[in-house]
C-alpha cells in the first residue's frame, strides 16, 4: 500500500502540480525532507540558523532591482520560514531569526509587508506553538472552530482545487481516517476554490470525506482569510496538532505523516486510558 502512494505522490511532483508558482531556485536553496522516521523533530543548532539566514540573505541580494524583486524575495522569505517550521527553535534562535527579518523589512522601501507573513510563521506557527483558533463555516454552511477538537490529534489540510498534489494525499487521508475512526483523531480541512459548491460537490464525490472549512478567496489573491491567517500561499499544506492544541509537525508527507500520527494518536490515547486504570 504505501508503495502505491509513493508512486501516486511521485506522479503529481512529476507534472509539477502545485497550486503557486514557486521560484525553482528558492526551493532548492531551502528544501528538507521532512523525517519523523523516529517520531521526533530535530532541533535546529545554531550553526543550521546561521547558514539559513546566509542562504536566505544570498537569495535576496542577486534578486532583480525594482518590482520584481518582491516576487522573489516573497518566495525567498516564504520558502525560509517554512525550512524553519520543519524543526524546532530555540527561544534565543527565534528571537535571533526575528531580528534578522526585521532588519530586512528596514532594508528597502516596501520590504516589511514581505517579511510579515514569514515572521508570523515562525513566531506563532512552529513547532511547539498552540495553533491558533480557527472559525468559520464548512462547506455545508455550519459554523465550526479548531477549538471543539481539543483532545484530539487533529491533522489540519489546506487544499486548494486546482491542486493536483493535494489529490493525490487522499490513499494516505483515507487511510489514516479508516484506521483511526475509533481513535482520538480528526483530520480537518481549509478548502478555496472556485466556490462553495463546486467544493462541496468534490467531497460528495471523493472517497475521503472529513469536515472542511470553506475559504472564500480574496480578490486577486488564491488563498482566503483562513489561509491568509496561517500563511499559507503554496498548496497542499499541513499541520499536525496534539490534543493540547500544541504545533507538533508541519508539511509532513507520505510514510512520515502516518508514522507521525500513530505516534501522536496512540500517545492520546494512552493519556485517555490512564484515569481509568487507576480506578
Amino acid at each position: 500500500m504505501e508503495v502505491k502512494f509513493r508512486q501516486m505522490w511521485l506522479s503529481a511532483l512529476a507534472v509539477l502540480a502545485l497550486g503557486i508558482s514557486v521560484n525553482a531556485q528558492s526551493y532548492q536553496a531551502f528544501a528538507a525532507k521532512s523525517s519523523a522516521s523516529d517520531g521526533a523533530v530535530r532541533d535546529f543548532t545554531d550553526q543550521d540558523v546561521t547558514s539559513l539566514m546566509g542562504t536566505l540573505d544570498g537569495l535576496l541580494k542577486a534578486a532583480p532591482r525594482g518590482a520584481a524583486w518582491r516576487e522573489k524575495a516573497d518566495d525567498a522569505l516564504w520558502q525560509f520560514a517554512r525550512r524553519l517550521q520543519k524543526g524546532r527553535l530555540s527561544p534565543a534562535q527565534e528571537t535571533r531569526v526575528l531580528a534578522h527579518l526585521d532588519g530586512i523589512g528596514r532594508s528597502r522601501p516596501g520590504a516589511t509587508a514581505s517579511v510579515a507573513g514569514p515572521r508570523r510563521m515562525i513566531s506563532t506557527l512552529t513547532v511547539g506553538k498552540t495553533a491558533p483558533d480557527i472559525t468559520g463555516r464548512d462547506l455545508e454552511g455550519k459554523p465550526f472552530r479548531l477549538s471543539e477538537y481539543k483532545s484530539k490529534v487533529v491533522l489540519l489540510v489546506f487544499a486548494a482545487e486546482w491542486c493536483g498534489i493535494c489529490r493525490a494525499q487522499a490513499p494516505y487521508e483515507r487511510f489514516l481516517m479508516d484506521k483511526y475512526a475509533r481513535w482520538p483523531f480528526a483530520l480537518l480541512g481549509v478548502e478555496t476554490g472556485s466556490s462553495r459548491e463546486v467544493a462541496r460537490q468534490a467531497h460528495t464525490t471523493s472517497p475521503v470525506t472529513h469536515r472542511s472549512w470553506w475559504d472564500e478567496p480574496r480578490a486577486g489573491v488564491d488563498g482566503g482569510p483562513i489561509a491568509n491567517a496561517w500563511n499559507v500561499i503554496g498548496w497542499p499544506a499541513n499541520y499536525l496538532i496534539d490534543g493540547d492544541g500544541i504545533i507538533q509537525f508541519v508539511d509532513l508527507r507520505e510514510e512520515d505523516l502516518l508514522i507521525a500520527v500513530r505516534r501522536l494518536v496512540e500517545a492520546q490515547a494512552d493519556r485517555e486510558a490512564r484515569p481509568q486504570r487507576g480506578r
